[in-house]
């Protein structure tokens, strides 16, 4: 493609983003997948839901590791052909080798094609970070410079916030991602029949807040976005592991009911859900 026919701005992202399939299809934004397997199974998972029936199944967690380099190289090459410049936006770099394979990808291109690489890291994570993807396209939208898209989302991502609420806390403990001293009241609070929230602060999975007399997860939900929407209309996204049609028809309906802005809803990715667990539903939003 000639460099008259090339778009402004294109986006690169990882998969923990979460964003919609269609939603990327849509605006030629690439998305690096990530491997997923069983730890005594040679055969990459690719059908995520799947995944989620087999972990039910099996009572244990998947691996995964960042996606090789290859992988953002080949996202690269592709957005390159339509772009002039490409932003990358990726999971915060402190929990995975995302952020790290993606700029040895970059470096591995020419040099003249470097230069039109730009990696950001969200330290976020899930529909967080997908947020982020969105506003940002939603910038290149309106044909902003790339130089204005990164000050603007430097000061947004400070904005987006994110809950999630596990159908059982135990995955996250074998996943690894909910540690000590969070992660014994945590699972106490659950057998007690109280939810806690789990939320991102500081880069690592904590404990946000509790749900008393919360009859199961989207009560939960719905009560934790009653209570955050009191400051203003909030805009969102949500990502959920295999929840049943009727459960995901109910958290539509109670979002709407609020007054709030779905922006898109999709289904959990592995890199979050093999250590979540099946059932998780996440949700970030922002004013």
């Amino acid at each position: 493609m000639g460099t008259s026919a090339r778009r402004r701005i294109g986006i690169v992202t990882d998969e923990a983003s979460n964003i919609a399939e269609d939603f990327a299809q849509r605006h030629d934004i690439e998305v690096a997948k990530y491997p997923v397997w069983f730890p005594d199974e040679d055969e990459e998972i690719k059908d995520t839901k799947a995944l989620y029936q087999r972990m039910r199944e099996l009572k244990k967690t998947a691996k995964t590791s960042a996606p090789p380099p290859l992988r953002f190289k080949k996202a690269y090459k592709r957005s390159l052909e339509k772009f002039d410049k490409v932003l990358v936006i990726l999971l915060f770099k402190g929990w995975s080798g995302t952020f790290d394979s993606a700029t040895q990808a970059r470096n591995q291109m020419p040099a003249q094609e470097q230069e039109r690489i730009e990696l950001f890291d969200t330290h976020l994570a899930s529909v967080a970070e997908g947020l982020v993807v969105w506003k940002a396209q939603e910038l290149a939208n309106q044909g902003k410079g790339l130089s204005e898209i990164l000050k603007i989302l430097e000061e947004f991502k400070g904005g987006v916030k994110l809950f999630a609420f596990m159908e059982d806390l135990v995955w996250l403990v074998r996943g690894g991602r909910l540690h000590e001293p969070w992660a014994t009241p945590a699972l106490a609070l659950q057998k007690a029949g109280v939810r806690p929230a789990i939320g991102i602060v500081g880069g690592q999975v904590k404990m946000t807040g509790l749900k008393l007399f919360s009859k199961d997860i989207i009560t939960a939900i719905i009560n934790e976005l009653k209570r955050v929407s009191r400051k203003g209309k909030v805009r969102l996204a949500v990502a959920h592991a295999d929840i049943s049609e009727e459960s995901l028809s109910r958290l539509k309906q109670g979002i709407k009911e609020l007054g709030a802005e779905t922006l898109f809803v999709s289904q959990l990715t592995p890199l979050i859900g093999s250590h979540t667990g099946p059932g998780t539903i996440m949700v970030a939003y922002h004013y």
